[in-house]
């Protein structure tokens, strides 16, 4: 049972102020791994502000030191939601035109460049959505395998096998879609 938005309101407002840069550093990482999983910017921004309010909603039951993995574990379970209420259960991303192009670029690597992320986005549509979370986990975050297994409740070695498959199942489908 959630308490009484105005039981939190006075306590949450000093709580949220003392920790402003904590909660900005958790909704960065936080975003970061879902745009990883493949979402639109304006997905992404909602999963995450919700995985934070969720976690805001229930620190009193987190492990002192855990705070990491358990914010991971909310916002896979968010994640499993948003799928589930979505109507085909993924959605390409769409870069904007300045993220594909720098200045310093010519038009040919500009393009280029253009063509690899859209090829790397397909390829990880077509992974399931726990080969995509490792693999956001991993490379978007960076967590180590000790952190990813904290997160998904999986044994390291587990981890380990499972990334190794994800990254071989990344390389078929990348190439696939690259040379097809």
């Amino acid at each position: 049972m959630q308490p009484a938005p105005d039981a939190i309101r006075p306590a949450g407002k000093k709580f949220l102020k003392e920790r402003r840069p904590l909660w900005q550093e958790l909704y960065r990482l936080i975003y970061h791994y879902f745009s990883g999983l493949g979402l639109a910017r304006e997905d992404a921004e909602d999963l995450a502000q919700e995985t934070l309010v969720a976690a805001y909603l229930h620190l009193d039951g987190v492990r002192p030191g855990k705070l990491r993995a358990w914010l991971f574990t909310v916002a896979r379970h968010k994640y499993i939601d948003w799928l589930r209420r979505s109507p085909k259960g993924v959605v390409l991303v769409n870069f904007p035109a300045e993220e594909l192009t720098d200045g310093a670029r010519g038009p040919e690597e500009a393009a280029l460049a253009g063509a690899v992320r859209e090829t790397v986005v397909a390829a990880l549509n077509r992974l399931s959505p726990p080969e995509r979370t490792l693999l956001a986990l991993k490379y978007n975050l960076g967590l180590n395998t000790e952190e990813i297994a904290a997160a998904l409740k999986m044994k390291p070695g587990t981890v380990k096998v499972r990334l190794f498959r994800a990254r071989q199942k990344f390389k078929e489908e990348y190439t696939k879609l690259w040379e097809g």
